[in-house]
């Protein structure tokens, strides 16, 4: 079933960018403000074109309310996003995530994005601290393993919907694999660094949960990844993932591409290897290191 297209008119965009409709209309009639016009010469927005004014003409706007305020919460939502009311907005997610309900959740992150936070500030500050809190509910017996997987993908569906509103470079640096073992099940830290090595300018190779490493020796000599970013979150036989790590090791090595690591999984592996770049424990130091 396709997914139904979320338009805003000429009135949500001016109360979205805080100014009048006619300052709308010249905008876009000037080129400043992308939309799309309909037969009959409606303006209508996609989330992206706010995103795209914004970034290019933030000293225009002097007042944001980063989506239509259909109700007394968003009118409190966005107040804490302007005001960078991190833990507030992490425990609203959270009570969203158990709710499945992804509109909530997906508006506190465009919120967050529209309102000029970087990427890894969000997820370093709002979402880690969401799924470590889901993760630990699960493991003090407080919520069941079907709740805990319901939050996670929802949270992992509203990171992938806000990739659909980040200005993405158009030419593009090297290829990068993202990467994660035959046994892990959780891709939601790997897909963040997918976003945000491609908003760097990197081709990303994604391989999702569960990736064998049969073959994989062929997708190097195939794409020639400048970059390996392997993440791993459990772990589920040791001596399975070592074995996987090590042979990784080996092909990075042969192939000369510079590895990263995060997660948990890999306080338990062994990882002296000399070819790994860095351990990375953040979303910002993952942004800062070149």
């Amino acid at each position: 079933m396709k997914e139904e297209i979320q338009y805003f008119n000429s009135h949500d965009a001016a109360k979205i960018l805080g100014v009048n409709v006619s300052t709308i209309k010249r905008w876009t009639d000037e080129g400043k403000l992308e939309c799309i016009k309909s037969l009959g010469g409606h303006r209508k927005f996609l989330l992206k074109h706010f995103a795209d004014f914004l970034e290019q003409n933030n000293k225009k706007v002097s007042k944001v309310n980063l989506f239509p305020l259909e109700d007394d919460i968003d009118l409190q939502i966005s107040h804490y996003i302007l005001k960078g009311n991190f833990d507030y907005l992490s425990n609203y997610i959270l009570e969203q995530a158990f709710a499945c309900d992804r509109q909530r959740v997906q508006r506190v992150l465009n919120g967050l994005y529209l309102g000029q936070y970087p990427l890894h500030v969000i997820f370093d500050e709002v979402l880690t601290p969401v799924l470590h809190q889901i993760g630990e509910m699960w493991e003090k017996g407080e919520k069941s393993i079907t709740e805990e997987h319901f939050a996670s993908q929802t949270i992992r569906d509203s990171i992938i919907r806000l990739q659909g509103i980040i200005r993405i470079p158009s030419n593009k640096i090297s290829n990068v694999f993202c990467l994660n073992f035959s046994t892990e099940l959780h891709d939601i830290a790997l897909k963040m660094v997918d976003h945000i090595l491609e908003l760097k300018g990197y081709n990303i190779l994604y391989s999702g949960q569960i990736t064998p490493m049969i073959n994989i020796k062929q997708l190097f000599d195939k794409y020639m990844p400048q970059r390996v970013y392997v993440s791993s979150t459990y772990i589920n036989g040791k001596a399975n993932k070592q074995n996987e790590f090590d042979e990784l090791c080996q092909i990075c090595k042969q192939f000369g591409s510079s590895l990263y690591i995060g997660g948990q999984g890999f306080e338990i592996l062994k990882i002296d290897y000399e070819l790994i770049k860095a351990r990375l424990y953040s979303f910002k130091e993952l942004f800062e290191n070149d």
